[in-house]
């Protein structure tokens, strides 16, 4: 694989690194052409770092250094990175993640009206920080919701069965859903009950998730992530989550199939106010089914958690993932600042990604 420039520019703060990587040619410092990697220090998104035909100044080289009489670099050189490439050197840089797949594991269930229009209030920031951010934007992004019991235990028609029918909508018992809509893990398309869209949410591709070149992303994530409250009460976002990256729902004719790629890093956001433990999958094997399904690789998976103080197994699942597992509160009203700070570690995740 040969080197290639990685512009990384993030748009909080108006902060923007260049990292420049040329492949080596007879380990000589290159001024933009074939040639060995040039010294790469704070200055090199400025004008002092750029290349001058006229006066033979290399690309990358630091405010202050100066130059002997062959053009060489002399002393004076600020701190900052510098490759030395000798003969023979073969020295790549990884290109990254190609791709990047999101899952929104949202509660369902009555209470969670506030916290799932926080999170519909912080996606449209979030999402454009993220493509100011990251070398790709082919993203897939998914909502799956908690509910044991799919929409109100729904049949086609409707039985009558449900956790609470004051959330079972008439939309709910004069509609006919797929199967899919009735199985936990599998991407939302349908919310339905009350609260909830109450509408077949339009996506383009014709999957379970939102593709590369959605048109009108932020209201149609509102759309998918609107899942509503008729939700069961035994709220199991780790369920839901293991699920949803099950062979059972993945392969081909499974109603997630095609979301889940091997060029792609894995970002999983789960929200639920349930101080409850209702999971039936533990802190463990919910970890070893995540990573599992990421062929093993553990540091291509990022977790947020939004969840209520002091919630064991859960708390336990986000450290599992070290500093790509972040938690934060789920009774805050308002998410930016969270998703904003998990920005750095999803775009570390992404440009250290090695498939």
């Amino acid at each position: 694989m040969t080197g290639r420039s990685i512009f990384s520019c993030l748009s909080v703060g108006g902060l923007c690194g260049l990292l420049l990587a040329c492949g080596g040619d007879g380990g000589r410092e290159s001024s933009g052409g074939p040639g060995g990697i040039g010294s790469v220090g704070p200055d090199t998104a400025t004008s002092e770092g750029t290349s001058n035909p006229t006066e033979g100044t290399s690309v990358g080289t630091s405010a202050g250094a100066t130059e002997g009489a062959d053009g060489s670099s002399g002393g004076g050189m600020t701190a900052g990175l510098k490759f030395d490439l000798g003969e023979g050197s073969d020295i790549t840089v990884d290109d990254g993640c190609a791709a990047v797949d999101f899952i929104f594991v949202i509660d369902n269930s009555i209470s969670m009206q506030d916290q799932q229009n926080a999170l519909k209030a912080a996606f449209p920031l979030f999402i454009d920080t993220i493509q100011n951010t990251l070398p790709t934007t082919d993203y897939h992004i998914m909502v799956v919701d908690t509910d044991a019991w799919g929409r109100c235990d729904t049949a086609n028609p409707w039985s009558g069965s449900n956790p609470g029918s004051s959330t079972c909508t008439n939309y709910i018992k004069n509609t006919v859903f797929e199967e899919c809509d009735r199985t936990r893990g599998a991407g939302v398309i349908h919310p339905a009950g009350q609260g909830a869209s109450d509408m077949l949410c339009v996506l383009q591709g014709g999957n379970r998730y939102i593709v590369e070149g959605q048109p009108d992303l932020a209201t149609t994530f509102e759309c998918i992530a609107s899942v509503g409250l008729a939700g069961h009460p035994s709220e199991r976002p780790l369920d839901g989550m293991v699920e949803s990256v099950s062979p059972a729902l993945l392969t081909a004719g499974g109603c997630n199939e095609g979301f889940l790629r091997d060029d792609a890093i894995l970002v999983v956001t789960f929200l639920s106010d349930d101080p409850n433990v209702e999971d039936q999958n533990t802190a463990q094997t919910a970890y070893d089914a995540i990573v599992a399904a990421k062929g093993g690789n553990a540091d291509a998976i990022v977790m947020l958690g939004l969840i209520p103080g002091g919630q064991g197994h859960w708390v336990d699942f986000i450290s599992m993932f070290g500093e790509r597992g972040i938690e934060g509160p789920i009774a805050s009203n308002d998410y930016n600042q969270f998703f904003l700070d998990a920005v750095s570690i999803i775009e570390d995740t992404c440009l250290d990604f090695q498939g």
